[in-house]
């Protein structure tokens, strides 16, 4: 048993370390470490297992309707390539987490999850392009 506990020990050792989220540009400095947390907390629950890269947070300007957040998140296919980056918007109070679905997820109005789809699409366009 001993030797057991032991292998198992130096294999946990030699295993590759998860990685700690962070934003990889430095872009977190802008909207404070409390909702940076926030954002990587909403971000890994969703996209956890496809190590995501989170970049470019930013406060969405002058919206009226709260306190809303702007970034992007990288994910990893089942390749494990990343598949570039993708906007997406969070309310702070709310702890709503929208991002911006592609193209292909927008063609058919009476697919399941449409709406919100592009409620969240909106959001961005209205809130975070300048």
């Amino acid at each position: 048993m001993p030797r057991t506990l032991l292998a198992l020990s130096a294999a946990l050792a030699l295993a590759p370390s998860a990685h700690a989220q962070i934003v990889e540009d430095g872009s977190d400095a802008a909207i404070g470490k409390e909702n940076a947390a926030l954002v990587l907390a909403l971000v890994a629950e969703r996209f956890a297992p496809l190590d995501p890269k989170v970049t470019t947070l930013r406060w969405a300007a002058g919206t009226g309707r709260g306190a809303w957040i702007c970034g992007a998140v990288n994910v990893k296919n089942r390749d494990g390539l990343y598949i570039g980056e993708r906007g997406f918007v969070v309310e702070v109070g709310s702890r709503f987490f929208g991002r911006v679905p592609e193209g292909p997820e927008l063609m058919n109005p009476r697919a399941e999850g449409f709406a919100e789809k592009e409620r969240i699409r909106r959001l961005f366009f209205d809130l975070c392009l300048d």
